[in-house]
């Protein structure tokens, strides 16, 4: 029996095909987190080609992808980043590997549980959470206050119609795995 390529695996997990990057780096070029990343999103792909799976799985890269689809948008072969990342989060979490940035992992999992909650995140509740768990109470809280005064931090949460849609979306995830 043949086994699965790291290239393989990740096609199969994300829906997408690494193998038909060009190596354009219109998605670096466009990514707004790059600046923060230790690979951009075309050196993820070319460590996917490379079968560097322990070095992606560990990197922070992975974690800091917001899924904002800008390299998406950008790239010639319609490659969705984002899925790819996606599927590499989930590996790394199934397979323990120890996440590079601190407290990542407490972030990632507010976030999916304030979406699960709420059909959307509800950034002062998923904030104040995070606040408490990771013990950073003071740290951004001028940003915060100008988020606040701007309008871009409601106290109350939005209304979504779907919101038993997504929750459905979660339940056939988890039974997937």
């Amino acid at each position: 029996m043949k086994k699965t390529t790291f290239i393989e695996t990740i096609s199969q997990q994300s829906g997408e095909l690494p193998a038909r990057c060009l190596g354009c780096l219109k998605c670096t070029a466009g990514c707004p987190i790059y600046p923060w990343m230790d690979y951009g999103p075309t050196r993820v792909i070319r460590l996917i080609q490379l079968g560097q799976k322990e070095r992606l799985l560990t990197s922070s890269a992975i974690w800091l992808c917001v899924g904002c689809e800008t390299c998406a948008a950008r790239c010639p072969m319609k490659i969705d980043m984002a899925r790819i990342m996606d599927a590499l989060r989930e590996m790394a979490l199934k397979e323990c590997y120890e996440a590079k940035e601190p407290n990542i992992l407490l972030f990632h999992n507010l976030f999916l549980n304030s979406v699960k909650k709420r059909g959307r995140v509800f950034e002062a509740e998923f904030l104040g959470w995070y606040k408490i768990k990771s013990g950073e109470f003071f740290k951004d809280m001028k940003l915060g206050l100008e988020m606040f005064k701007r309008g871009k931090m409601p106290l109350w949460p939005s209304r979504i119609k779907a919101k038993g849609e997504v929750r459905e979306m979660f339940k056939k995830e988890i039974a997937r795995r």
